[in-house]
């Protein structure tokens, strides 16, 4: 090479530092590399840097950080992401992936050209830039052909391979090799006979270029059958890698199989999870403790365990792997194990529980104590026993049966089952007891809302509370009094004493539903939104009727078929209101012939201030009566003497002749 190429190239040298090293000075670190980063172009994770002066600070001074920062080759950007899935994942690869090698690859990246001598004569391939980068120019060729020892090109053919740019070697001499210049490689066997390095040292001008079937034989000569990667030898070729080991071959690493496991799909474990609601207020009271599940729920799964993978190494020896090990989806109580034993369902409504390794579903839970603080809020798909007390402003919710051996103070109780209470309800006016299947049973009712659709059985009394039941309300214990508020049955109301001498107000109703009036009042509301639609609907064809009558000329075809459109739309509402309308009175109807039959006894004695309400029928009492039995006859309350409705057989109306009397 001649002084001039040399001072050539020194300086290119000195213009590729400068673009790519800079010195910066700042206050930190983290300010130099920002700095550095935007004069070089590049992402702060692709620069590396050297710290030239640390900076110091104290309380009157500060000196700055002096850095000099570089961008890092690709290769080694490549490299460190190795090292780092190394690091975190084992080696899988899944950080230098295909993929993300593409993504830290540079958008600007300068052309480059090969010359190879085969035995076959001299070949060029011209690789084009991408981004910004620099194409190749004759002057590059000419100085890596003189490199390489090639002389007496056509350089017609040189501009043409420059000027296409394919990437693809082309033939442009049949110079044939120079004896004794050729490229050579070595081989070396490593990691347990699991990889072969191959170093490929460069030829001497003219020499011979080493070709993949080289390298080959080079492996094979070497003992390895097994792992050759061709493809990776020939990209190491191509890409002039010398004096630099690259993978030639790489045997089949033993794999062992994962071990079986069961992937829950319930919580194993009770932790209390507050939830928050849309406008972020938590509700301490709701600690979600409970894990419900219903019937058919999938509560577990079998993941089987894998087969190993057996491994090769370089001499084709087989390297034996560990099948994973496995385990056992255990059934509890409650549960459904499929037949092959890898799917877990629930068998029953109830709570989901972990113990010993296996997972349960019981239909009762039992609380000892009070539902409180400590419980928070109480929700269950199965039946439910509590040993205390239902605190102030708690709320207990059931699917199956909520059985309370203390009292429900001002709280919510909710079940589809039977609600027992066996110390009885201080609602204070705000406790609310629902059962939309079952029985409310209690010692006494006080201030308090009591609805089911069959009966209210209490035994002491019930005092200024709202009652609906579907079937009867009966209070007949010693004391069995009834003392204000309103009291509402489909069938009966029994009692031992009803009122009192104070005469507070005390409303008995006889025949209604408390489903039934539910479902009527939602037959309402559908027909008085479907009347609404269907008066708006009419509005606007009356309009357009009007303006078809006034001007038919002007009256378009589409406002015509909006019209028809309307016409049919009014006809669908009124034939959904005549619906509504015939269900709520078949629902009427119903509730009527309930109430027919309906009636109110009283064992001992019934006080002034009570009102009776029969079917339409209406009665206020004004005078203190003993033992009688209240029904309905031809719109007018009456009354018999007293016949314990529990012991009747036959129907009681045949036998209030012996003393019935119209009050």
């Amino acid at each position: 090479m001649s002084l001039t190429e040399f001072l050539t190239e020194e300086l290119k040298e000195f213009d590729r530092k400068e673009k790519e090293q800079v010195e910066v000075i700042a206050d930190t670190i983290e300010e130099c590399l920002a700095i550095a980063s935007q004069h070089l172009g590049r992402k702060v994770h692709e620069i590396d840097y050297t710290v030239l002066k640390r900076g110091k600070k104290s309380l009157f001074f500060s000196e700055p950080y002096h850095i000099r920062a570089s961008i890092i080759p690709d290769d080694m950007l490549l490299d460190e992401l190795s090292l780092l899935d190394e690091h975190l994942t084992g080696g899988s690869g899944k950080l230098v992936s295909k993929d993300l090698k593409e993504l830290v690859t540079p958008k600007n990246k300068d052309g480059r050209v090969t010359v190879k001598i085969y035995r076959t004569g001299v070949f060029v391939t011209v690789y084009p830039p991408s981004g910004e980068g620099l194409a190749m120019t004759i002057a590059d060729v000419s100085k890596k052909l003189s490199f390489r020892g090639v002389a007496g090109v056509d350089q017609n053919l040189i501009n043409k391979i420059l000027k296409e740019k394919k990437g693809e070697p082309v033939l442009i001499s049949n110079q044939k090799p120079k004896a004794g210049n050729d490229s050579s490689c070595n081989v070396e066997i490593a990691q347990e006979n699991m990889r072969a390095f191959v170093t490929v040292y460069p030829a001497r001008p003219g020499g011979r270029d080493l070709e993949v079937s080289d390298i080959v034989a080079a492996l094979k000569g070497m003992g390895v059958a097994h792992g050759l990667k061709e493809e990776e030898i020939r990209k190491s070729l191509e890409e002039d890698i010398h004096n630099k080991p690259f993978i030639g071959a790489e045997g089949d690493f033993p794999v062992n199989g994962k071990n079986a496991e069961i992937k829950y799909y319930v919580r194993t474990e009770k932790k209390i999870n507050f939830k928050e609601d849309q406008s972020g207020r938590v509700d301490y009271k709701d600690l979600d403790m409970i894990e419900n599940v219903v019937v058919g729920q999938l509560l577990a799964e079998k993941i089987p365990a894998e087969k190993g993978k057996f491994g090769r190494n370089l001499f084709g020896m087989v390297l034996p792997a560990k099948d994973g090990l496995d385990t056992e989806l255990k059934q509890g109580k409650g549960t459904i194990l499929s037949e092959d034993k890898m799917r877990l369902t629930a068998e029953v409504n109830g709570q989901v529980l972990y113990a010993a390794g296996r997972l349960s579903v019981e239909t009762v839970y039992r609380i000892n104590g009070d539902v409180g603080v400590r419980t928070g809020n109480v929700t269950f798909l199965g039946s439910i026993i509590i040993t205390g007390n239902v605190e102030d402003n708690y709320s207990v919710k059931a699917a199956g049966n909520i059985e309370i051996y203390g009292t429900v103070q001002k709280a919510v109780v909710e079940a589809d089952g039977d609600i027992i209470v066996r110390q009885g309800v201080t609602g204070r006016e705000e406790a609310r007891i629902e059962s939309t299947g079952g029985n409310i049973v209690a010692k006494f009712i006080q201030n308090a809302t009591c609805i089911t659709e069959k009966d209210i059985i209490v035994q002491e009394g019930i005092l200024h509370s709202h009652l609906m039941a579907g079937g009867k309300v009966s209070c007949k214990g010693k004391r069995g009094q009834i003392v204000g508020g309103t009291i509402q049955a489909a069938q009966l109301i029994s009692a031992k004493i009803i009122g009192s001498q104070a005469n507070p107000q005390t409303d008995l109703i006889v025949g209604n539903n408390p489903k039934i009036l539910k479902q009527i009042q939602e037959y309402e509301e559908k027909r008085k939104e479907n009347q609404d639609k269907l008066d708006q609907l009419t509005k606007t064809m009356r309009t357009l009727k009007a303006r078809k009558d006034a001007d038919p000329a002007s009256f378009t075809a589409e406002q015509d078929a909006h019209l028809q459109k309307l016409d049919a739309g009014t006809k669908k509402l009124e034939k959904r209101i005549a619906e509504a309308g015939k269900d709520i009175q078949t629902l009427t109807e119903y509730m009527d012939e309930q109430a027919a039959t309906g009636r109110i006894s009283v064992e001992k004695t019934i006080f002034p201030g009570v009102t009776i309400r029969i079917r339409n029928a209406e009665f206020k009492l004004r005078h203190e009566t003993k033992a009688k039995t209240f029904y309905e006859e031809e719109s007018q309350v009456r009354s018999a003497p007293y016949e314990d409705p529990d012991e009747q057989k036959n129907d009681w109306r045949k036998k209030r002749g012996r003393g019935k009397s119209k009050n």
